[in-house]
């Protein structure tokens, strides 16, 4: 419409498409950036952004406590193992087993990207 404006002979003709010109632009700019309602792209982008540190931060995490999970579990097996055959070996090796799952358990409270998992 810019080209069709400029060699418009009609000034009434010209003025409207002129008008209609800045309408569409200040449109485009208000959906480039709308700081008011934080709804023009760039503010959406800057969300999006956030939300997809959040997310990786929340599956750095369940990486983590899914790690600890197991290790409390092969730790809890042990501790049955080592009541039931009376081997105070197996009771050691659960109790390293399970400060694992503290230090896991930890690291996905504290510092999930700490390890990279996946």
């Amino acid at each position: 419409m810019k080209v069709e404006a400029q060699g418009a002979r009609d000034n009434v003709v010209k003025v409207a498409m002129t008008k209609q010109i800045d309408d569409w632009q200040k449109t485009a700019a208000r959906y480039r950036s709308e700081p008011e309602t934080q709804e023009g792209s760039e503010e959406l982008m800057k969300r999006a952004q956030a939300a997809e540190h959040e997310r990786d931060s929340a599956l750095a995490r369940y990486h983590n406590y899914e790690i600890a999970s197991a290790a409390f579990q092969i730790g809890i097996v042990l501790c049955s193992a080592a009541v039931i055959t009376g081997m105070f070996l197996l009771a050691w090796v659960a109790g390293g087993v399970a400060i694992l799952g503290l230090a896991f358990t930890a690291l996905g409270l504290f510092a999930p990207h700490a390890i990279h998992l996946g």
